[in-house]
């Protein structure tokens, strides 16, 4: 059932279920990048084949794309990009990292640069 009125003036966490909300109520959109963040990712989402980070900072993926055989990346980031703790990630070099953007890698984090 969808909610018709909210009496309150906050949402306490976990009280909105997804049956609250109608089809298509969220979309991409709506979620700030640093939103979805990969370690939520991996704690939510069965990947398999593993996820890429987006040049602008974002996280897609899935076990199904594992029939894809060749990544192509471009050469330069246009937002902010972190590599999560106990990630590994690899892109084909150069990289430049754009002005005004920043690539951090976390201490436990690693990147290749291939």
């Amino acid at each position: 059932m969808a909610l018709s009125k909210i009496t309150t003036k906050s949402i306490l966490d976990g009280t909105v279920a997804t049956a609250d909300l109608a089809a298509n109520a969220v979309t991409t959109a709506q979620i700030a990048n640093d939103a979805v963040t990969a370690d939520k990712i991996a704690d939510n989402v069965a990947l398999g084949a593993g996820y890429y980070i987006g040049k602008d900072g974002t996280v897609a993926g899935s076990s199904s794309g594992r029939d894809n055989l060749f990544r192509v990346n471009l050469n330069a980031t246009t937002g902010n990009v972190t590599i999560a703790a106990n990630n590994n990630a690899s892109t084909t070099g150069p990289l430049t990292i754009a002005n005004g953007t920043t690539l951090t890698i976390t201490s436990t984090g690693r990147l290749a640069i291939i």
